[in-house]
């Protein structure tokens, strides 16, 4: 990333939990059952799927987000809102399959 430190950026997720999550529960999944049996391997497929879907036009981001996430970014399309460039580099052990 090549933005100034100052500078602040907009970030939008997916995020797929699986077994190693630290919170085995999520807004769509609030007993865990879904996320304790996928596996890491499992979540990376499906992201890497839900991304060819996005990249071919077949549904927005926005729409996969809210459909798919985790996260309760979802409700707002995976959006996370403004953050300082600086604090986006930083977030360690984050993995990002560009679109």
């Amino acid at each position: 990333m090549s933005s100034s430190s100052s500078e602040k950026v907009r970030a939008s997720h997916i995020l797929i939990k699986h077994q190693g999550s630290r919170r085995k529960a999520s807004w769509k999944d609030p007993e865990g059952r879904v996320i304790s049996a996928t596996t890491r391997d499992d979540a990376v497929s499906q992201l890497k799927d839900l991304r060819v879907d996005i990249v071919s036009s077949k549904a927005s981001f926005s729409d996969v987000a809210s459909r798919y996430s985790d996260c309760s970014s979802a409700k707002r399309g995976g959006d996370l809102g403004l953050s300082w460039a600086s604090l986006v580099q930083d977030q360690a052990g984050c993995e990002f399959l560009a679109v």
